[in-house]
């Protein structure tokens, strides 16, 4: 006997109950979710780390944490804006709700402005007159030498001083450069379980019903 006529239910409504009993695949959530726009209830951090909700706490949002974020690295999805979800990816214990790229700080993404220049090293010229001094004896040769080197000295200080000055105007450049690039990459939240993450947790509900209180799905 066919079981869907045993219920005298139309296939497509018994298939769905069953879905939202015992859960779809990551790739069913993916056809379910990406694409769609939501509307951010809250302002989001321009962070791959993203939002940590906990469906299973009596405080589902850390604050405190939340906070840090946000002053951190800035906002990357503010509040009211409408954005595509853009990937479900389900892990052991979390799964991750992206939104317009997931957020910056992937290992592609440049997160370090840090710019190195060699400094100045001393010349041949500089070390040579050091030797010099140690083996002369004569007062007036030692003081030419001694005004050699520090002649030398200055131009090597004022050398570095420049490559300093530069060094420090090319790391506020990719400073603002990579923060012009976080605000652009989205952002993410992690539905976080205390346990394993079992069938019956990946269903469109169970997501929705986590994030309802900073989202609003539009479409």
């Amino acid at each position: 006997m066919n079981i869907l006529k045993l219920f005298g239910l139309p296939a497509i409504v018994i298939l769905s109950l069953f879905s939202s009993i015992f859960g779809q695949s990551e790739s069913e959530l993916r056809d379910y979710f990406e694409g769609r726009k939501v509307e951010v209830k809250i302002d989001m951090p321009a962070s791959r780390g993203g939002v940590n909700v906990y469906p299973e706490r009596r405080r589902a949002l850390d604050l405190g944490h939340y906070r840090d974020l946000i002053k951190k690295y800035g906002t990357g999805v503010r509040d009211g804006d409408r954005i595509m979800i853009t990937k479900i990816k389900v892990k052991d214990k979390h799964i991750e709700f992206q939104l317009g790229g997931g957020g910056y700080g992937g290992w592609t993404d440049e997160t370090s402005p840090s710019v190195y220049v060699d400094s100045a090293s001393k010349s041949e010229r500089e070390k040579n007159l050091e030797k010099d001094l140690k083996r002369t004896t004569d007062e007036r040769k030692r003081r030419e030498i001694k005004e050699e080197i520090s002649d030398l000295k200055r131009r090597r200080e004022r050398e570095n001083a420049r490559n300093d000055a530069a060094v420090a105007a090319a790391e506020e450049i990719a400073k603002q450069r990579i923060q012009d690039k976080r605000l652009q990459a989205g952002s993410r939240f992690n539905i976080r379980f205390e346990r394993k993450i079992e069938q019956s947790d990946l269903t469109p509900e169970t997501i929705i019903a986590a994030l309802s209180e900073y989202l609003e799905f539009v479409d």
